[in-house]
């Protein structure tokens, strides 16, 4: 059995939203759990005062409201606020606490432009795909062009995102800058993707066969389209389609189309 501990304060009857983490939180608790989970990405500035008052109103924590406004008032190092923070929840234990003390401290080291990439790639990981493309869009204008390497990895983060935004043509251009960069294949086979994606077919043959050194390239994404769909029938969600297209204007129908459309407005409210 897992240990059990005590909650801090109460839960509140509103949540309050962490932008930079991108998540709705309900207590102290969750807080700190948020805290614990992304230490790298933690700033001062996630520390407002309007997080502070909710914490004391909502939350009836007024010990932890009262340190971070120390903090605040004083202009303290990010780690005193985590520690305002963690002192007073239980299921940080002090050996935990000294670790995610120590990632907080080497972020704070971290120079401003590579915290920025870890903030981009968090957003794109949780797919917050408009958060994320800003990130990558700033860090293009804050680069020197010599770091190539660097620049190419950022820009072809960027098309991942636009792609997941059904914005082909401009993920197109972000791969194409990511491999004229360092001229890694992953990255032209992502450009070739995205054309492929938005363009008629014959177009997208006459483009992309002036690209004679990258016929490999272009053959290998063919058979993987191939592949996923020949395997698309096969998935559970085709299935759950198919079945429910095949019996027509049903009551069922309906209420499967009601229950999808409720999803798709739940994920759109988290996502903003």
């Amino acid at each position: 059995m897992g240990n059990m501990y005590s909650c801090t304060g109460r839960k509140g009857n509103r949540p309050f939203y962490l932008n930079k983490i991108c998540v709705r939180i309900y207590s102290a608790d969750e807080l700190a759990y948020c805290i614990c989970e992304n230490p790298e990405l933690l700033e001062c500035d996630i520390f407002t005062p309007e997080l502070i008052a909710w914490l004391e109103e909502e939350c009836g924590v007024r010990e932890i409201a009262q340190d971070l406004s120390r903090c605040v008032a004083r202009s303290l190092p990010l780690p005193r606020f985590v520690e305002a923070v963690l002192d007073h929840t239980a299921f940080v234990s002090p050996k935990e606490k000294k670790a995610i003390l120590e990632i907080v401290r080497q972020g704070g080291s971290t120079n401003i432009i590579k915290r920025r990439k870890t903030h981009a790639d968090f957003y794109l990981r949780k797919e917050r795909y408009d958060h994320a493309i800003k990130e990558y869009e700033a860090l293009i204008d804050q680069v020197d062009e010599s770091e190539k390497e660097f620049l190419g990895g950022v820009y072809h983060n960027l098309g991942i995102a636009l792609a997941r935004q059904f914005l082909f043509e401009r993920a197109e251009e972000a791969f194409r800058n990511a491999y004229l960069l360092d001229g890694k294949k992953e990255h032209f086979y992502c450009y070739a993707a995205a054309k492929r994606l938005y363009l008629p077919e014959g177009e997208y043959i006459r483009q992309i066969s002036s690209v004679l050194d990258m016929g490999a390239d272009t053959l290998q994404l063919e058979e993987d389209m191939k592949t996923i769909n020949a395997a698309w029938p096969e998935t559970d969600e085709a299935k759950e389609i198919n079945e429910v297209l095949d019996a027509g204007d049903t009551v069922e129908f309906r209420e499967w189309l009601g229950k999808k459309m409720n999803e798709y407005k739940e994920d759109y409210r988290r996502y903003i």
